[in-house]
């Protein structure tokens, strides 16, 4: 998300009490090297060395250690420390190598995987920085600075439960630097530790925030519906740039209202950065596309029309655009619009895999049988790496009468991919559509498995043991079906029928009346599938896009 790891530039003092850490420990088998080297003379150049290091005389200190390397080569401690004064000279490559010497000389050279990992990290490269970070531990296993920043590289992966626990091990104050409460932050909420991401944002409320900070923490709260405090923190944000001094407040203030569900505040929000921006481009392109999808919650479907068609007209080469369009369309039932949205969409955008999908969709619900027949077939004949392409396919198969064909293709779909939920899944649906109960019993339950928390898989395998035969099997299926999604009037009919037939009147008659009570209306696969937006960040900040 939002990251600004420590600049080694900026914190020398910091850096050299990290690194001189490599010289603390005399009692090393490799720091007696330097007592045993006295007999060689290397004593002087190697103590005025360190004299120089402690002063912060950096150029002296590297001109000392040079000297003492030139004599003795092979000693992996001088390696280690000449790098550790080219790190702080900005020779950062110079300094990895000779890090890498010193490993190479002396491989059980603890303090040089510290330092390179760190000098790893602050390059970014994360897995370098790891695996040199994980060795220095495994050689000393109580070094709190290796486990320290081994925590943060996990941290910058976005690996969290290692990062909090080697940070934990390490020991170390934690910073109370915004961008880096933020990592932490972002790593409770995906952890779903929810209290612990409340009290790091509480703090963060209460801290002097730059402008992208200020936005990675209203997204943050946003995500544990905190919706009130993270609006509070926009608007405020909008109101110190001033009206139009900033447009970009504008926008996030409108993400943020979508977000939260205040879809008429996002609209107008959304319509006033619009009017803004009043340029073609991209940013026109996310205003529409954010208008169009508050308009579609607000059941305003021409508006939502017209808004999501600017954003294509705006940003044609963007697919997440055109299939905006298109679901909307689709749920309005305009399918012969939806084909040829897509089709514009694939004209500007002809490699892209979720429009051929969408466009065979389309064709599916248009009643365009053939057409979406020929799209499927294609994907699934250029080796769609997905279930997607032989689903669509399967949809067709069943809807022309063609079960068992459906099941063959499905078949070899998990011979080619494995397993995967949505092939046993809708296998499962055309073994029963063939009169293959159980067969179909066999996908549903390999479905089940793969997704025990999905209500429609196992209603479909309760009532596949109905038909079996097997009410007393059938009833716990259909009850994780109700747990999962209650008020599952599917799953409440079927339930009736099992206890009827397992003889237990009360409960059939029981689930016979809630059947009756509960939503008739099916639900809408295209529900919440639109591509909102990112947020937007000042212009001399991060420009990395929080989703």
């Amino acid at each position: 998300m939002l990251r600004n790891p420590l600049k080694i530039h900026s914190m020398p003092v910091f850096t050299l009490i990290l690194l001189f850490h490599s010289v603390c420990g005399a009692a090393r088998p490799s720091s007696r090297r330097f007592i045993e080297s006295r007999q060689l003379g290397q004593e002087d150049a190697f103590q005025r060395g360190l004299t120089a290091l402690k002063e912060n005389r950096m150029e002296d200190a590297l001109a000392e250690f040079t000297a003492a390397e030139r004599e003795h080569p092979e000693n992996a401690r001088i390696r280690n420390f000449r790098g550790i004064l080219l790190v702080q000279t900005g020779k950062n490559a110079d300094a990895a190598a000779e890090y890498q010497e010193a490993i190479r000389l002396d491989p059980k050279l603890e303090d040089a995987y510290r330092n390179l990992g760190f000098l790893r990290w602050t390059e970014r490269n994360l897995d370098q920085a790891r695996e040199a970070l994980r060795r220095a531990v495994e050689l000393l296993p109580d070094d709190s600075f290796a486990h320290y920043y081994l925590g943060r590289v996990e941290l910058d992966a976005q690996q969290f439960e290692r990062a909090f626990h080697e940070l934990e091990l390490s020991g170390q104050p934690l910073p109370a630097e915004p961008d880096f409460l933020i990592q932490v932050a972002t790593g409770y909420v995906a952890m779903e530790r929810l209290a612990d991401a409340r009290k790091v944002l509480g703090q963060l409320k209460n801290s002097r925030l730059n402008d992208a900070e200020s936005v990675g923490v209203a997204s943050l709260l946003l995500s544990i519906h905190e919706n009130p405090a993270a609006i509070t923190i926009l608007r405020a944000l909008k109101a110190d740039h001033g009206a139009g001094s900033a447009a970009w407040t504008q926008f996030d203030l409108a993400l943020a209202y979508l977000l939260s569900g205040s879809y008429a505040e996002a609209a107008d929000e959304g319509l006033t950065y619009a009017k803004a921006v009043d340029s073609a481009g991209a940013e026109s392109a996310e205003a529409w596309s954010l208008i169009g999808i508050a308009k579609a919650h607000l059941n305003h479907g021409e508006e939502s029309v017209e808004a999501l068609r600017e954003a294509a007209k705006f940003a044609p080469r963007e697919e997440e655009h055109w299939l905006n369009l298109t679901r909307e369309l689709m749920e309005l039932s305009r399918f012969p619009e939806a084909v040829t949205e897509t089709q514009n969409g694939l004209a500007s955008n002809p490699k892209s895999y979720a429009l051929r999908l969408r466009l065979g969709a389309a064709y599916l619900a248009a009643g365009r049988y053939a057409e979406a027949e020929t799209v499927f077939r294609e994907l699934v004949t250029a080796g769609d790496p997905l279930p997607s392409g032989y689903v669509g396919l399967a949809q067709v198969l069943l809807r022309t009468g063609r079960a068992e064909e459906a099941a063959a293709e499905l078949a070899a779909a998990e011979r080619k991919l494995g397993p995967k939920f949505l092939l046993s899944y809708f296998r499962g649906l055309a073994l029963a559509r063939a009169a293959k109960p159980e067969e179909a019993r066999a996908a549903f339950q390999r479905a089940v498995q793969l997704d025990p928390n999905n209500s429609e898989a196992h209603a479909n395998l309760g009532k596949t043991k109905l038909t079996l035969g097997r009410a007393k099997e059938a009833i716990p299926e259909l009850l994780e079906a109700l747990r999962l999604e209650p008020g599952n009037a599917q799953a409440q009919r079927l339930l009736s029928q099992a206890y009827h037939r397992a003889g237990d009147p009360r409960n059939a008659e029981k689930f016979a009346n809630a059947s009756v009570k509960s939503a008739a209306a099916p639900k809408n696969d295209l529900i919440d599938d639109f591509f909102a937006p990112g947020w937007q960040f000042p212009r001399n900040g991060t420009q990395e896009k929080v989703r």
